[in-house]
């Protein structure tokens, strides 16, 4: 493994410098059995929440969340506590609408016997303003299109559902189909 840089070696002040040119606002850990979701000072300012040393509940954090996204958060939540692993979601927020994006890891506790999350939040405003160009988002609603297919496909296979396994191929293709078009769409002017 390469030796560390300076700024990695107790440079606490280039690292959130770095951090925070990367987007990020703070770090959460979630204790699952408990309800609880402890966030730092620069997240809970972000969403508006009093910061308290032995967190929100879980109904406290989703109320900061945009109506239209809460209920995809809350069930995406639930599911990596399920699965454990690795685990991201974007959403806006009820305060000035801005959009974040939740990156961790959920240890469903097999060793400790308790489950918990563990993770950074990331400011994507920036990401949301193709929102607002029609080609961008129909372009990002299909690859999120894909990642799901794909994420369903694998999960089928898993549970050796031939049947689910073929008609999840069948729209994989014309997922790929649809992002092809926009990329194509991109490149030169559609022929009618």
């Amino acid at each position: 493994m390469p030796a560390r840089t300076s700024l990695l070696s107790g440079d606490t002040d280039g690292i959130l410098a770095a951090l925070d040119a990367s987007g990020v606002v703070g770090v959460w850990s979630h204790d699952v059995w408990a309800g609880r979701i402890v966030v730092s000072d620069s997240l809970a300012d972000v969403l508006g929440l009093v910061r308290e040393a032995a967190g929100v509940s879980l109904d406290a954090f989703l109320a900061t969340i945009l109506a239209e996204d809460r209920l995809r958060v809350e069930n995406a939540l639930h599911a990596a506590v399920e699965a454990g692993g690795p685990f991201e979601i974007a959403f806006r927020t009820v305060r000035g609408e801005r959009r974040l994006g939740l990156r961790g890891r959920i240890d469903r506790g097999e060793a400790t016997g308790r489950a918990r999350g563990l993770g950074i939040a990331i400011d994507r405003s920036e990401d949301g303003a193709s929102l607002h160009q029609p080609a961008l988002h129909a372009e990002a609603a299909a690859n999120r299109m894909a990642e799901h297919a794909i994420a369903l496909h694998d999960l089928a296979a898993d549970l050796h559902q031939p049947r689910l396994v073929a008609v999840l191929d069948c729209l994989m293709r014309e997922i790929a189909f649809t992002l092809a078009g926009h990329l194509d769409g991109a490149r030169r002017p559609r022929e009618h």
